[in-house]
This record gives structure tokens, sequence and C-alpha cells, in this order.
């Protein structure tokens, strides 16, 4: 029997660990030197003003080598996550009082296997997450369809067109990580621990208290089908319930106790963001789009339409419709959607933030794994490319998401 078949047979986690260290290993090598190579021949063609930014004390690589392999990833908020994670909230601006602490506390504790060099630390727990992250995704997808789906899931995730976030200096990995390991242990029944990591999460996003709900459909379907209900085992649901919350919740009372403006007052002072009723915010960039055109706001619409259809069709779909995925993903968008700008694209980082929206990729991964040769040949050959486009784009300070 050939390797590769050996591989395909593996099931349960040891398929997801191996399958998750494949997804993330091809990330970082295949973009890493795809962006290291962009930078290395664009960069004597760019402006000078291009060819660095405000990177706020952070460690500015000067040569070639480091600036392909590690200075490529210092573009737009992974500057403001490595310098919290250096210098704490204290010492900047209230601008940076709107991220949540726990990927920068990571981060900064990283640095003491890095010699103190913030970047590769900001990595490194990146790549751990992005590999936790994709482990997660095909266990959750293993346990609804089965290995093959699962399979495919990973590759669905691995190749969307922004994920290079995954495994930047950003927070989307830690988070799609931990949502997914409380995911995991509530299917477990492993209520504290699925607290735990909600709390966790939420400590990374603001989202990650939304989650609860979620789970709140799971522990009522376990309540349902147990005959014997004990008070430690309703305590232990409820604790796993309200964690998420309160993690979220402790945050933004630390933030408020130091005497930072509300989350909201700081996105408008600085972003031009409001919050508005998601009708008005999916018509607002709606209009902004067909008046603009410009390749943020329509990396963020269209991705806003995607996942707005593709949740329709979990709705629509009985194979699919799994409510506590539902609940999951429909509050995420309509937060996503609850936006206007004036200033920027009003549904400004969606094309990001789709990330995280884990029962799509799934969705998308069983279709997949049921479909033609040349349908999945098509799909990989497109979503690809496009993956590989932002990746450049990114390298060369076009904001993406």
């Amino acid at each position: 029997m050939t390797l590769s078949k050996k591989l395909l047979q593996l099931t349960g986690w040891r398929a997801a660990i191996l399958w998750g260290a494949v997804a993330t290993l091809a990330l970082r090598v295949v973009l890493g030197l795809i962006m290291g190579i962009t930078w290395l021949i664009l960069r004597p063609y760019l402006l000078p003003n291009n060819q660095s930014a405000e990177y706020m004390g952070l460690n500015f690589y000067t040569s070639p080598l480091a600036q392909a392999s590690l200075g490529v990833w210092l573009r737009w908020d992974a500057i403001h996550h490595l310098n919290l994670a250096r210098q704490g909230y204290l010492h900047l601006s209230e601008a940076e009082s709107v991220f949540y602490p726990l990927y920068a506390g990571l981060t900064r504790l990283t640095t003491s296997v890095t010699g103190g060099d913030y970047t590769l630390a900001g990595l490194l727990v990146t790549t751990m997450a992005a590999w936790g992250a994709f482990a997660c995704l095909f266990w959750v997808a293993e346990n609804a369809y089965g290995p093959e789906t699962a399979r495919w899931s990973v590759g669905v995730l691995a190749i969307y067109p922004t994920a290079f976030f995954l495994i930047a200096p950003f927070t989307e990995a830690l988070f799609l990580a931990l949502t997914l390991g409380a995911f995991i242990a509530a299917y477990k029944q492993r209520w504290w621990l699925a607290g735990i990591l909600g709390a966790l999460a939420s400590l990374t996003r603001g989202p990650g208290m939304l989650t609860s709900a979620a789970l709140a459909w799971i522990a009522w379907e376990q309540w349902r089908s147990q005959n014997s209900r004990t008070v430690w085992k309703t305590l232990s649901i409820l604790a796993g319930l309200a964690l998420p919350i309160l993690g979220g919740i402790a945050f933004l009372s630390w933030r408020a106790w130091v005497g930072f403006p509300p989350i909201g007052e700081v996105t408008r002072h600085f972003s031009g963001l409001i919050l508005i009723d998601p009708v008005r915010g999916f018509t607002s960039a709606l209009i902004q789009w067909v008046r603009i055109h410009d390749l943020q706001t329509t990396l963020d619409f269209f991705s806003a339409l995607f996942f707005i259809t593709m949740t329709a069709i979990l709705v629509t779909k009985r194979r699919w419709r799994k409510p506590e995925w539902l609940i999951y993903v429909g509050l995420n968008l309509l937060l996503f959607l609850s936006k206007e700008s004036f200033t920027a694209s009003s549904l400004q980082s969606t094309a990001r933030y789709v990330l995280a929206l884990f029962p799509i990729y799934i969705v998308l991964g069983d279709w997949i794994s049921r479909s033609r040769q040349s349908t999945r040949f098509i799909y990989f050959t497109l979503s690809s490319t496009a993956l590989l486009l932002l990746s450049t784009l990114y390298v060369l300070w076009v904001f993406i998401g």
C-alpha cells in the first residue's frame, strides 16, 4: 500500500492533525515564497514612500532576505497587533484599544523563544493557530459528513482567496481555532472546556460572544435527549454558555475602567464606521460599490453577497441544515452587515472576517467531494489564483481586509 493511500485511510484526530499540518505548511511555504519573491522583484520599482510604513517602533528589516521572509507580513493591522504585543494598550493611542488582547498577549509570550523578534513571534503564533484551526475543521466536517468531506473542507479553506490572513500576524486563525474548539467541546458535552475556549475566542475578537447562542442550541438538543439531569451537569452547561459572553464583557469592562472611550466611538472617530441595521448596511454597501467599484469595496461586498447566498443554501438544503451552524453564521453575518462608512468600505474587512464562518467551508467541501473532477478543477483553479493574486497585492501595501 502506498503512503498516499495510507494517509487517505486515516480518520479521527490523527487524520485531523495530519491534514491540518499539511494545509498550514503548504500555505506557509507556497505563499511565503511567492510573496517574498514578489517583494524582491518589485521593491526597486516602488516609490520611496511605498517601501515602508509607520511601523511605530517595530523592527524594520533592512536586509533583502529578512524583508522577503519576515517583513512582507508587516502590513496594515498586523503592525497594530504586533505593536500592541510590544508596548501594551497604555502606551499606544486609543485606536489600538479596539483590538482584543489574546493574540497580542500570546505573541508577547512567544518572544521569549524568538529572541525578542515580535514579527517572528506573531508568525509562530498564527502558524500554530492555523494548524489547530485546520485540524478542528477536519474533525467537525468528518463527524458531520465523513472523511472525504473533511479533506475537501480543509482544502477549500486553505485556497480561499483571503486565506493568507490565517498565517499573517492577524487574529483570524486563533479566533477560528478557539471557536471550532468550543464547538467540538460542546459536541462532546465537555461544557466547561467549551466555555473556556469560547471565552478565549471572545478575548481574541469581540464576535466570540455570539458563539454562546449557537452553543445554546447544542445544549438544548443534548438536554432533551438525556434522561438524567444532574445539578452539576446543569451548572457545567450554564458555565459553557456564559463564559464566552463574560470573556468579552471582561475586556470591555477593563477598557472602560482604564478610561478608553466605547469601541463604537473609537471606530467612528478613526475609521468612520457607524453601526446601523443590517438591511441598511447591505443597501449602503451596494450603493457604495456601484458608485466606487474599487478593489476594497468589491471584495467586501461580494464576500458578503456570497456568504449570504451560501447561508440561504444552508437553510434550504436539508443535508446541510444544522441549526447551530445557521445561528452562528447568521449572527456573524448580521454583525458584518450592520456597518456603514463614508470614508472607507462600508463592509470594511468583511473579505477577511468571513474566514471565521467555518460551516460554509464544510458545506463547500461536501459539495466539492460529490462534484465531478472538472468542477473541482475549475473551482480550485479560480480560488487559488485569486489567493495568489491577493497575497501579492497585500505585499505591495494594497488594502485587502
